[in-house]
C-alpha cells in the first residue's frame, strides 16, 4: 500500500530549538549535571583580550557586567547622561569592553566633547571589527563575543531590530548565542550565532571538573536580565517536562523581544491544553481548562507572530482554518472571518519563507476539503513554495504534478530534484523514478525509472536508519505497476523480504505488510499473500485503523479469488 502520512504538527521539541543546550535531545538529570565539551579558549586569550575574565572574582564581575550592560541597552541613547556613568562602570573593568565604550560614545556626543567621543568611538570600531574578523555569524564560524550585549551591538550597526536569542550548547561550543533580527516589519527574520565559550572556560578555570560546562555562567547570566539564558533554562526544563518550572522562565525571557520564548510558550500551552483533569508541577490547584490554557497558547503565537515568528503564522492560521483548536462560537470571528485572517497568514508566512505554508495551501486547494477545490490556485502555491528550493516543497510539488497527466509545473523540478539526489535524498531519488515512468518533465523511459529506484532503496539500505516508506513505495510500485517494463515483483518481494525481517519496526505496519502481501501475490504465491494480508488486517484492527481496514479486505478478497492488484504509479 502506498500512503503518505504527514508529520505530525508542532512537536513540543521542534527543529527550532534544536541543540538549545541538548534539552530535547541527549541532556538529563539536574541543571548542574550537564556533561564536559571540549574547550574553545584558552584562559590566556581570555586574559589578552578582556582582561576582567582573569579576576579570581570573575563571577562577580559577570554578573555585575552583565547587569551593566543590560541597562545601557534598555536605555538606548534615550538618556545619555546616564548612559555616562553605565559607561565608566563598565570600561573601567574592560577597557575593551564595547557596550563600555557605546554608551561613553553617546554620553560624550550629548556634550559635544568631540575628543573624547572620538576616543570611544575609535576604541568602539576597534572592537567591532575583531569580533567581525573572529568568524561570518554562521553557525559553523560565529562571532566571538564576550558578552550578548556585543552581539546585539553587532546586529543594530546594521539597523537591525532584534527579535529574539537563546544559548546553544553545540558540539565543541559549550556556550553559543543564537541571534535574531529583522530590518523592519516586512523583513524576514535573520539568523547569527555567536560564541560566548570564552565565558564558560573563564568560570571554569578554577574548577576542572566544571571546565567549559555552560550551566554556571547561564545562572549568573539568567539571575542579571539576560532572555537568551531565561529562554534557554526554560527549554531546557520543556525538555525535561518539568513545564511549570519552564512556563516561570519563558515568561521572564519574554520581558523583552524574544519570539523564541513566545513559540515555545505557545507549544507548552497547547500541549497542556490536552491534559486537562490533571495537576501541573508544584500546583495544589485543578489543572487550567482546556478553553483558558489555549487561550494562552493564542496569546502567545500572537506576540512571536508580531515579532516575525514565520512558525507561529503558519501554526495560527492552520489553527483558524482548521478550525480544531479555536472556538466555533467566537462572537469576534465568523467562520468567513476565520478563513480570511488564516489565508492572511499562510500567505503572509509563505511570502517571508516559510515553504510549509505555502504546502499547505497547495494540498488544502487540492483537496478542497477547507478550501475550494483549484488546481490552479495548488499549482500557484506549490510553485511558490519549491522556488524557495525547500527540499518537501520540491518533492511535494513533484508528486503533485506527476499525480495527473494534465498538470504541467511552473517550477523547472527536475534540476532541482537532481540536487536533492546528489545530496543523498532517497525521497528525491524516487520521485524523480516516478517522473520517468509517467513520462512527466522527461521522455518516459522504465529503464532510468528503474535505475533511479534501485538507487533509492540502495541509498535506504546503506543508511544506518532506514526509510522504511521509500523501500515500501518502490516496493509497492514494481509489484503493482500494469506499465510494461516496470513490472519488477522478483525485486520487490526481495527488499521486502528484506526489510521486513530485518526491522523490527515494521513488522506490524498494516501498510507494509500490505505491500509485502502484494509482492508475493505478483509472484504468484498466493498462499503466502493471504497469510500476509490477515496478519495486515488484524494489526489494522488492533491498532483501530478504521481509514485501512476496508482497502485491506478487499486485498485480501483479491489474494483469496486468485488476483493480483493493480495500481497506478504514485
Amino acid at each position: 500500500m502506498s500512503i503518505h502520512v504527514a508529520p505530525a504538527l508542532l512537536p513540543l521539541c521542534s527543529a527550532l530549538l534544536l541543540g538549545v543546550l541538548s534539552a530535547c535531545a541527549t541532556t538529563t538529570g539536574n541543571l548542574a549535571d550537564s556533561t564536559k565539551t571540549p574547550n574553545t579558549a584558552n584562559s590566556n586569550e581570555a586574559a589578552d583580550v578582556t582582561p576582567y575574565l582573569a579576576l579570581p572574582d570573575f563571577a562577580e564581575q559577570l554578573g555585575y557586567m552583565t547587569s551593566l550592560e543590560a541597562r545601557v541597552l534598555a536605555l538606548n541613547k534615550d538618556e545619555p547622561l546616564a548612559m555616562g556613568a553605565l559607561g565608566s562602570a563598565l570600561v573601567e573593568r574592560n577597557p575593551n569592553n564595547l557596550t563600555g565604550n557605546y554608551a561613553l560614545t553617546a554620553f560624550y556626543q550629548h556634550l559635544d566633547a568631540a575628543e573624547a567621543t572620538a576616543t570611544h568611538r575609535l576604541a568602539f570600531d576597534q572592537r567591532q571589527r575583531e569580533i567581525l574578523a573572529s568568524g561570518d555569524g554562521s553557525q559553523e564560524r560565529p562571532y566571538r563575543v564576550t558578552s550578548r550585549a556585543e552581539a546585539i551591538l553587532t546586529v543594530m550597526q546594521d539597523e537591525q531590530v532584534i527579535v529574539g536569542s537563546i544559548y546553544q550548547s553545540i558540539g565543541s561550543m559549550p556556550l553559543q548565542l543564537l541571534l535574531l533580527s529583522r530590518k523592519d516589519s516586512a523583513s524576514p527574520v535573520a539568523s547569527r550565532y555567536f560564541d560566548l565559550s570564552i565565558l564558560a572556560s573563564a568560570l571554569g578555570a578554577e574548577d576542572e571538573g566544571s571546565r567549559d560546562n555552560p550551566w554556571g555562567a547561564l545562572r549568573i547570566l539568567a539571575d542579571n536580565d539576560d532572555s537568551a539564558a531565561r529562554a534557554a533554562i526554560g527549554t531546557y526544563l520543556a525538555g525535561q517536562r518539568r513545564y511549570e518550572s519552564a512556563i516561570g522562565w519563558l515568561e521572564m525571557a519574554g520581558q523583552e523581544p524574544n519570539l523564541l520564548a513566545h513559540t515555545l510558550l505557545a507549544r507548552i500551552f497547547w500541549y497542556q491544553s490536552g491534559l486537562t483533569g490533571t495537576k501541573s508541577e508544584g500546583d495544589s490547584t485543578p489543572a487550567k481548562t482546556a478553553q483558558g490554557l489555549m487561550a494562552k497558547a493564542v496569546e502567545n503565537h500572537v506576540k512571536a507572530i508580531d515579532l516575525g515568528s514565520t512558525e507561529s503564522m503558519y501554526t495560527l492560521g492552520r489553527w483558524l482554518l482548521e478550525d480544531t483548536h479555536m472556538s466555533s462560537e467566537d462572537p469576534v470571528l465568523s467562520p468567513q472571518k476565520k478563513q480570511e485572517k488564516a489565508l492572511l497568514l499562510l500567505k503572509q508566512a509563505g511570502g517571508l519563507g516559510h515553504a510549509e505554508s505555502y504546502i499547505y495551501l497547495a494540498s488544502q486547494y487540492q483537496r478542497g476539503s477547507r478550501l475550494p477545490k483549484s488546481d490552479d490556485l495548488a499549482n500557484r502555491y506549490f510553485a511558490k513554495a519549491a522556488d524557495l528550493r525547500n527540499p518537501k516543497a520540491v518533492i511535494s510539488y513533484a508528486r503533485y504534478v506527476a499525480g495527473s497527466s494534465e498538470r504541467e509545473s511552473q517550477t523547472r523540478l527536475m534540476p532541482l530534484l537532481r540536487e536533492l539526489a546528489d545530496a543523498d535524498d532517497p525521497e528525491a531519488m524516487v520521485v524523480i523514478g516516478n517522473l520517468y515512468a509517467k513520462g512527466v518533465e522527461v521522455r518516459r523511459s522504465a529503464r532510468k525509472a528503474m535505475r533511479w529506484y534501485k538507487k533509492a532503496v540502495e541509498q535506504v539500505q546503506s543508511s544506518h536508519h532506514g526509510n522504511a516508506a521509500i523501500v515500501n513505495e518502490v516496493a509497492w510500485t514494481l509489484a503493482v505497476t500494469g506499465q510494461k517494463g516496470l513490472q519488477k515483483p522478483d525485486y520487490a518481494q526481495e527488499i521486502m523480504d528484506e526489510m521486513m525481517s530485518s526491522n523490527k519496526q515494521v513488522q506490524n505496519h498494516p501498510e507494509y505488510l500490505d505491500t509485502w502481501a502484494a509482492t508475493y501475490a505478483a509472484n504468484g504465491n498466493f498462499s503466502k499473500a493471504i497469510e500476509l494480508q490477515k496478519r495486515a488486517l488484524h494489526f489494522a484492527r488492533t491498532q483501530e485503523r478504521d481509514d485501512v481496514i476496508v482497502i485491506l479486505q478487499n486485498h485480501l478478497e483479491s489474494f483469496e479469488a486468485g488476483a493480483n492488484i493493480t495500481d497506478d504509479i504514485p
